[in-house]
C-alpha cells in the first residue's frame, strides 16, 4: 500500500469528520429524479443528522456534463456524481480530473465487488483501481411489433438470426398498405447515430477503430467494415426498408413515434426505451418482442454495452459519507427499483437475474441474454470519442444522404480519424 493511500485510510474516520451535508449530482428527468430521491431513504435513515442534497439535472448529456464540470470546479464539489461509460477517460487514472479510487475504501463499507457484472464493473476499472461503482447498464437489442409479423405470417426471430433473416423479414414487412404508391409501413428503423449503428458494424465483422483505439486506417476502411457500412446504408439508399433520417436532433423521437403507431416494424433500442414502450403497450393494442441484433453469417453475434455509475471526487474531505452513499445507490435494492422502472438493467448480477425472472413478458430476459454477447463501447476507452463520433455520423450522412461510395468515404474518414487521434500528422 502506498504512503498516500495509507494516510487516506488512516484519516477515514477523522477526515470524514461529521459532515453536515452530502451533495449528490446526477442527470434525470422528473420521474427518474423522484425515484432517485426515494432511493436515498435508507441512507438518510442511517444518518439522521446528515442533510442529503440531491441535485438533478434535466436535459441532454451535454447539459449535464457542462453542469458537472462547473460543480467539480467549485468549493465544495459534490460528494458524489453520476458518470456514464463515456466519461471514464476524463475522470479515471492519473490523467483524469480526479475521481477517487474507491478500491481501498470499499471493504470498510462492506462492498463486495463480485456482486457486480464483471464486464460492466471493468468499464470503470483501471488495473486494480475502481473509479466508480456501476449503477446499471444496457445492451442494444431489436424490438419488433408482433402484430405486424403475425399479420404477414412471419415467425418471431430468435437470438441466432442472421442479416439474411433480417432482410427477408424487413422486406416482407415494408408495404404500401393503401395503394397510393407511398410506403406506409417500414420494416426497420434507420438510425444515423454511431452509438446505435456501431453494433451493426461489429455484427458484420468490422469496426471503426483498431484494437488499440489509436487509429482507424486498416479497420474503418477494412473490407468487412466497408461491406457492413454499405449493407446498413442500403436500408435507405436502395432497399427502402426504413424511412430516411429526420432532423438528427429528433431522430430518436421520430423513430419511436413511428414504431408505436405501427409504421415501423423493427427498431434498435437500449433499455431506456422500455419505460415508454411499456406505457405505449398499456395505452393501446401494441404487442412487442425483443431479440438480439442479428449477425452476418459466419460472424459471431455481438452487441454494445453502455453503463452508468456513481463516482466520488478525489479532493473531497468527507470520504466516508460519500463512499457509503455511492455504495447505497448501487446496491441490489436500488438497482432492482431502477430495473422495475424500466430505466436500465441493474449492475448487480442477482438483481438483474431477478428482474428477468419476474418479467412475464420476457422483455428483460431478452436484454439479459444479449449481455452475454456484449462488449464495452469505444467511448469508455477513447478520450476523443465525442469528436470521433461526430466524424462517424458525418460519414454515414455522406453515404446515405450525399450518395458517397462507402469504400472511398470510409478510407477518407479513416485518414481524418487518424489525424484526430494523433496516429498521423
Amino acid at each position: 500500500m502506498t504512503r498516500a493511500v495509507a494516510l487516506c485510510l488512516a484519516c477515514w474516520a477523522c477526515g470524514a469528520g461529521a459532515p453536515e451535508r452530502v451533495a449528490l449530482l446526477y442527470r434525470a428527468d422528473d420521474t427518474t429524479a423522484q425515484l432517485e430521491d426515494r432511493l436515498l431513504g435508507p441512507y438518510r435513515s442511517r444518518h439522521p443528522g446528515l442533510r442529503v442534497v440531491p441535485r438533478d439535472v434535466a436535459g441532454s448529456r451535454f447539459d449535464y456534463r457542462r453542469r458537472l464540470a462547473t460543480a467539480l470546479a467549485q468549493e465544495p464539489p459534490p460528494d458524489a456524481f453520476l458518470v456514464e461509460d463515456g466519461d471514464v477517460p476524463a475522470f479515471a487514472g492519473p490523467g483524469g480530473r480526479g475521481a477517487l479510487d474507491l478500491a481501498p475504501y470499499l471493504p470498510r463499507v462492506d462492498v463486495d465487488l463480485t456482486r457486480y457484472d464483471a464486464t460492466v464493473l471493468g468499464i470503470f476499472r483501471r488495473g486494480d483501481a475502481v473509479y466508480a461503482l456501476p449503477r446499471g447498464y444496457t445492451p442494444l437489442v431489436i424490438v419488433y411489433n408482433r402484430d405486424l409479423l403475425d399479420r404477414s405470417g412471419i415467425a418471431y426471430p430468435g437470438d441466432d438470426w442472421t442479416w439474411d433473416d433480417f432482410l427477408r423479414i424487413a422486406r416482407r414487412l415494408t408495404r404500401d398498405t393503401d395503394g397510393d404508391g407511398r410506403i406506409d409501413v417500414w420494416g426497420a428503423a434507420f438510425d444515423r447515430r454511431p452509438a446505435f449503428w456501431l453494433p451493426w458494424i461489429w455484427s458484420g465483422g468490422g469496426d471503426v477503430l483498431c484494437s488499440d483505439g489509436r487509429r482507424a486506417s486498416g479497420c474503418l476502411d477494412a473490407p468487412a467494415t466497408i461491406a457492413a457500412l454499405r449493407w446498413y446504408a442500403r436500408w435507405v439508399t436502395r432497399e427502402g426498408l426504413a424511412p430516411r433520417a429526420f432532423d438528427p436532433r429528433d431522430e430518436d423521437t421520430d423513430n419511436a413515434r413511428l414504431f408505436v403507431t405501427g409504421q415501423i416494424a423493427m427498431m434498435t433500442v437500449s433499455h431506456g426505451a422500455v419505460r415508454d414502450l411499456r406505457a405505449a403497450a398499456l395505452a393501446g393494442p401494441l404487442r412487442l418482442g425483443f431479440v438480439a441484433i442479428p449477425h452476418r453469417a459466419g460472424v459471431a453475434p455481438v452487441t454494445v454495452l453502455y453503463a452508468s455509475a456513481y463516482a466520488v471526487p478525489g479532493r473531497i474531505v468527507g470520504r466516508k459519507a460519500a463512499v457509503e452513499l455511492v455504495a447505497d445507490l448501487t446496491d441490489s435494492v436500488a438497482g432492482a427499483a431502477r430495473g422495475d422502472a424500466g430505466i436500465e438493467l441493474p449492475a448487480v448480477t442477482t438483481a438483474a437475474r431477478a428482474l428477468a425472472a419476474a418479467d412475464t413478458l420476457g422483455w428483460e430476459a431478452a436484454f439479459l441474454r444479449a449481455v452475454a454477447r456484449g462488449r464495452p463501447a469505444w467511448r469508455a476507452r477513447v478520450a476523443q470519442w465525442r469528436d470521433v463520433e461526430a466524424v462517424l455520423a458525418a460519414l454515414m450522412d455522406r453515404i446515405t444522404l450525399g450518395g458517397a461510395e462507402p469504400g472511398r468515404a470510409a478510407h477518407a474518414t479513416a485518414r481524418e480519424l487518424d489525424r484526430l487521434l494523433g496516429a498521423t500528422r
